[in-house]
């Protein structure tokens, strides 16, 4: 059965603004033949121990429209303004952009509602991530904890082992993360354990970076 979505196109995918900044905006183009309404939402965003996204729509941005028709062929500009900053920590914010149903689906077709999650980060001058790593052991093998100690996000493409006996080995990833300012991420790293690995390094957007080896389990 084929499928159906709407084309719209979302600029930028990705905001940062400095720390003295409130407000931002996107632009929502309907490149379909048919008209689109789409919602936008702010949430504030956070990640658990377990490296899962945590969004908060109580801490969020606010979103001016928040709920927008786009005619065929036509651009929309929505507007969004951030609480008032506190704290000299990078901010880390989600701007979720849902299409809403507008019309029944043609027979024999199935409907696809798109959903885009756009990272949204305000930053103080200077901020910059601190990188540390720890290994713990458990039932199902060991798992390598990344820890941002820093006031500033990275976004990582790859992990790589500089192992004891040194040989390298890159942990696998099925696609890239974030690493939030005072956030953590655990990647499992199978039978390896603490001793076997003598440094790690993380490659990042923005070039490679080294994480050092936390004091203690973290």
């Amino acid at each position: 059965m084929p499928a159906d979505a709407a084309s719209l196109r979302i600029l930028p995918v990705r905001i940062e603004l400095a720390a003295e900044k409130q407000f931002c905006a996107l632009t929502i183009a309907n490149d379909d033949v048919n008209p689109a309404t789409v919602q936008v939402r702010g949430f504030g965003w956070r990640k658990d121990g377990g490296g899962n996204d945590l969004l908060d729509p109580d801490t969020g941005p606010m979103v001016n429209p928040s709920i927008v028709s786009i005619p065929a062929g036509e651009t929309r500009l929505i507007r969004c303004g951030l609480p008032p900053k506190s704290g000299s920590r990078e901010e880390s914010y989600r701007l979720v952009i849902d299409e809403l149903p507008t019309s029944t689906a043609a027979p024999g077709t199935v409907r696809t509602l798109l959903r885009v999650s756009i990272p949204l980060f305000r930053a103080p001058s200077g901020a910059a991530p601190l990188l540390r790593w720890s290994v713990h052991m458990g039932a199902k093998g060991a798992t390598l904890s990344l820890i941002n100690q820093g006031d500033r996000h990275i976004q990582g493409t790859a992990v790589n082992l500089r192992l004891a006996n040194g040989s390298t080995r890159a942990v696998k990833l099925d696609k890239g993360f974030y690493l939030l300012a005072d956030g953590r991420i655990p990647l499992p790293i199978g039978p390896l354990d603490g001793s076997s690995i003598a440094g790690v390094e993380i490659e990042t957007t923005r070039g490679a970076l080294i994480a050092s080896r936390a004091s203690s389990d973290q």
